[in-house]
């Protein structure tokens, strides 16, 4: 995790957030600015009304600079606020679109939907008061802090002093009661992820529990969970509510030391009241920012958590990026298989492909070829690894695989055959999972996708990929068991569209265990456990 105050991957991985912050930083500086000149001017001014008993008039000059800086304040922190939560908005949605897809990449037998289900939704919304607050303190006190430091010493180095020994007790406290926080903040997003999660499953288990008279029986085991999380939860806020009445006294003692110098100087006449009085009124600003820091790092806590695992879920992903791109094979380690394919197109070639699980290599030991212009089925008994060859095929398993599983193009004649992978392999590619998820240009096209049974679903989902497919190119169709939930007649309809599919030239692979598929199968590989 990274320790640092901003993680230098958010940055360099979120444009939004690299570009708010670019412009808060200047929103900063200008508000230091104003501030500074205000406290200044309205120093002078007082001193001067007490001290040469002058009146308004006298000060024209100094009242209407002051009429332009303070709505000048007022209309920088308005910005501020305004367009944070704008950027806050958009960096949140940015880094839940790449962490998606990047887990959609990932071998989904690695990924802890539980956890991750918890990080997308309630975590990562911390990255908004993360944007919104904890960043724009932490600017303040980078630029504003200093510069009325440089300003409260060059009015009287007494007060400076005072500040520069007292503030820095603020970020010790701050880092101990970060160090108190940082582990049962992530108990509690864990807790979390296992009652979402254990919701989920109770919801979807309903009809199921009423049907055997066993609705009530996981009322113990939810309350159980409601308790621990509720434990957790509690456990962080105690320390956050300690932690800003220790930083609120902090302050206030350290304006409250700065104030008594102050005052024991005027009396004894070494310092004047219009220097005096500034440092009065700026000297609040230099402790604010560190105050703000510390009160805002609670709010931001989950969403830097949060943000700390997307971060390394997506330099990952960069990584083995970067080495697939090296490796030249597709999926599976060992040696790339580049065969011979019996005809111009897509050849898909699985050589002694094993992925190792939970429960041993499923599949195991797969060996086959599936050409183009033919439909080859991968048949096997269901939790054989039909699904785990596929994604091998694709790239995205890769955990405990061996062997080799490679795409192969023979477009041209006479050119030797190229080995797809990664994005070139996946853009000549339509594959839909068993429980596809209908987009926006489906639904469009099918009106009202709620009262869609799941072989509705189903054939809707492989027609529009089909159409999709056929529009674009892609001539590499992967679909996982496309019929479960057809009737025979729907099924061997569903067939003849991927017959027409194949006879145009496109390699059709279909992972199945249905009798009826396999049987209209040109060409069969056997998927053993």
């Amino acid at each position: 995790m990274s320790t640092g105050p901003v993680d230098p991957r958010l940055l360099r991985l979120s444009t939004p957030t690299r570009r708010w912050t670019a412009v808060l930083a200047a929103v900063t500086a200008l508000r230091t600015v104003a501030l500074v000149a205000s406290g200044v001017l309205l120093g002078h001014v007082g001193a001067a009304v007490v001290t040469d008993h002058t009146g308004v008039p006298d000060h024209r000059t100094a009242l209407i600079w002051l009429g332009i800086l303070v709505p000048v304040q007022a209309g920088l922190a308005w910005a501020e606020k305004r367009y944070s939560h704008r950027a806050a908005a958009r960096a949140t949605e940015d880094l839940r679109v790449r962490a998606l897809d990047a887990l959609a990449h990932r071998d989904p037998r690695s990924v802890d939907r539980a956890a991750w289900r918890t990080l997308l939704t309630e975590g990562v919304d911390g990255l908004g008061p993360y944007l919104t607050g904890y960043l724009p303190a932490l600017l303040s006190t980078a630029l504003a802090t200093p510069a009325i430091l440089v300003v409260v010493w060059f009015l009287d180095v007494g007060s400076a002093v005072i500040a520069i020994v007292t503030l820095p007790l603020i970020p010790v406290f701050m880092w101990l009661v970060g160090t108190l926080t940082a582990g049962r903040t992530e108990r509690k997003l864990a807790t979390l992820g296992v009652l979402s999660d254990q919701l989920l499953d109770l919801v979807t288990g309903l009809p199921t529990l009423r049907a055997l008279g066993r609705l009530h029986a996981p009322v113990t085991e939810v309350r159980r969970l409601s308790d621990r999380h509720r434990r957790s939860t509690m456990e962080v806020l105690r320390i956050a509510f300690l932690s800003s009445m220790v930083l609120e006294f902090l302050a206030t003692l350290s304006i409250a030391l700065v104030a008594v110098g102050i005052g024991f100087r005027l009396l004894d006449g070494s310092m004047t009241l219009a220097a005096g009085l500034t440092v009065l009124i700026i000297i609040p600003e230099v402790y604010n920012p560190v105050r703000q820091v510390g009160a805002r790092f609670h709010d931001a806590r989950d969403g830097i958590v949060a943000v700390d695992r997307i971060l390394t879920l997506l330099g990952g992903t960069q990584e083995d990026a970067g080495a697939a791109g090296h490796t030249g094979a597709s999926g599976a380690s060992g040696p790339a298989v580049a065969p011979v394919p019996a005809a111009n197109g897509l050849t898909v070639t699985f050589d002694h492909l094993s992925a190792t699980g939970r429960d041993g290599p499923r599949p195991r030991d797969v060996t086959g070829t599936a050409a183009p212009g033919q439909l080859t089925v991968l048949t096997g008994p269901n939790g054989a690894g039909k699904s785990t060859a596929l994604l091998a095929l694709l790239g995205i398993a890769t955990d405990g695989v061996s062997g080799t599983a490679v795409v192969t193009d023979s477009t041209v004649d006479g050119d030797p055959a190229t080995v797809l992978t990664g994005p070139a392999l996946w853009e000549r590619t339509s594959y839909l999972p068993q429980r596809p998820v209908l987009d926006a240009v489906d639904a469009t096209a099918v009106g009202d996708t709620s009262g869609l049974s799941l072989g509705q679903r189903q054939r809707v989902a492989v027609s529009a990929e089909l159409d999709r497919g056929r529009a674009t190119g892609r001539d590499l169709v992967l679909l996982d068991e496309p019929t479960a939930h057809l009737d025979t007649d729907s099924a061997r309809a569903m067939l003849d569209t991927l017959a027409r599919r194949a006879a145009d030239g496109a390699t059709v692979l279909v992972a199945t265990h249905d009798p009826v598929v396999t049987a209209a199968a040109d060409h069969r590989i056997e998927v053993r456990s």
